[in-house]
């Protein structure tokens, strides 16, 4: 499992690396929703002290993937689908508003290295690696919300949508919504490249709003499986 003991001749900080960790784990879902994490019990399995334990524990609970709750400590958050909700209409519109800002401030290399991340997707999509079809969509993202040159709402997308990381697969679990995105994705390059703020941002919201439909669907499905 993810959770063995660290080796330390990391240069980063420990609670970072434990931080890394422990977010794999339940974007994973070796750690499961509502499960409890004791503090002594992860530095145990680390090999660390509680001391990092617990500032990844607050930097988690930061991100909205822990929560501490009173008698019960620090739990995975369970998501309810109005957080959900919620959570998708924040990013909707920063990320718009992103876009639009990217519109006007991208660079020429920054179009390139969208593109090249957008044709790794499709290459990857082809040959049936999901893990790096996943990674060259955060990469394409992150280009198209760095290009907006808003340093706030750049923090701000990236803290919602780790809130969000562990239904991104599940918004991409079909061949056919992963073919769809990649078209969406670069159907906003485009309107990007052509300084089309307004078809840009409205493509975004588009976009936003079927990977949201697609993760109510699945989630109201689940829930009623139970």
């Amino acid at each position: 499992g993810l959770l063995g003991a660290l080796r330390l001749e990391e240069i980063r900080p420990i609670r970072e690396i434990i931080y890394d960790r422990l977010k794999e784990a339940i974007l994973s879902g070796e750690i499961g929703d509502g499960e409890r994490l004791i503090e002594s019990d992860i530095a145990e399995r680390l090999n660390v002290s509680r001391t990092p334990v617990r500032e990844a524990f607050r930097m988690l609970e930061s991100d909205g993937i822990l929560e501490a709750l009173p008698r019960r400590g620090v739990v995975v958050r369970n998501m309810a689908v109005g957080d959900i909700v919620e959570i998708y209409r924040i990013r909707q519109a920063l990320e718009v508003m992103a876009v639009q800002s990217a519109t006007g401030r991208i660079r020429p290399a920054e179009i390139a290295e969208a593109r090249m991340h957008l044709n790794h997707a499709e290459q990857n999509l082809a040959r049936h690696d999901y893990n790096s079809f996943y990674a060259d969509n955060e990469r394409f993202t992150n280009v198209l919300v760095r290009a907006s040159r808003m340093p706030r709402t750049i923090q701000l997308i990236g803290t919602y949508r780790e809130q969000l990381a562990r239904f991104r697969r599940i918004t991409l679990s079909s061949d056919s919504r992963r073919s769809v995105v990649v078209g969406e994705h670069r159907a906003i390059l485009d309107a990007v490249e052509s300084r089309d703020a307004k078809l840009a941002g409205s493509l975004v919201h588009a976009h936003l709003d079927a990977a949201l439909a697609v993760c109510v669907e699945f989630f109201t499905q689940e829930r009623s499986d139970v």
